[in-house]
């Protein structure tokens, strides 16, 4: 699929033409609707990123063009993740608390084999304080890590390109859980 120069400064439409393999219909849709194209193809590469999560040596990681590398997974590079004891900490609640917030949906986390519960710091804005319609959106994902990938990489919103976590700091939420419910899902 190539986008031209205009299209990228733009970023909602793509150049149909040289599309291969792509039915009548996708074509019509994709001529159609650009900015959902666009973002179905943003959702789909998230979640791939998610999924598979590539784990490409430093050597090849040089060779993936520039806008593909932000969904190449760097390994044990996890800058702002926290573990338990420091959640509880900043949120100044027992640890015991952020076990039973990240069950329930409140608090963003997810158990990893080595490192135990893994909580992005970002969604803590101070002792217990938590960004505004997070539980809301999470109630929307069933991966957690699925849920950071989507709140943490930039869309198009109605006004602006932004991280849906930054669009819910600003207070946002109903336009964030409109984004979530089309992330990850094919529109048909």
């Amino acid at each position: 699929m190539s986008i031209s120069h205009s299209e990228q400064e733009r970023g909602s439409a793509f150049h149909v033409e040289g599309l291969q393999g792509l039915s009548s219909t996708a074509t019509r849709f994709l001529k159609q609707h650009p900015l959902e194209a666009r973002l179905a193809v943003t959702a789909a590469l998230e979640a791939a990123a998610v999924q598979y999560k590539s784990r490409l040596p430093q050597s090849e990681t040089r060779q993936v063009p520039k806008s593909l590398r932000p969904f190449i997974d760097a390994g044990d590079q996890e800058k702002g993740i926290l573990n338990t004891s420091q959640a509880a900490k900043r949120l100044r609640i027992s640890r015991t608390t952020v076990y039973a917030w990240v069950d329930k949906g409140v608090l963003l986390g997810w158990r990893s084999t080595k490192r135990g519960l893994r909580i992005p710091e970002e969604q803590i804005l101070g002792p217990g304080k938590l960004v505004p319609g997070l539980a809301q959106v999470l109630q929307l994902f069933d991966d957690p890590e699925l849920a950071w990938a989507f709140l943490d990489q930039e869309h198009p919103f109605a006004k602006t390109t932004a991280r849906p976590l930054d669009v819910l700091k600003a207070g946002a939420v109903d336009e964030v859980i409109a984004a979530a419910e089309s992330f990850g899902h094919a529109p048909t």
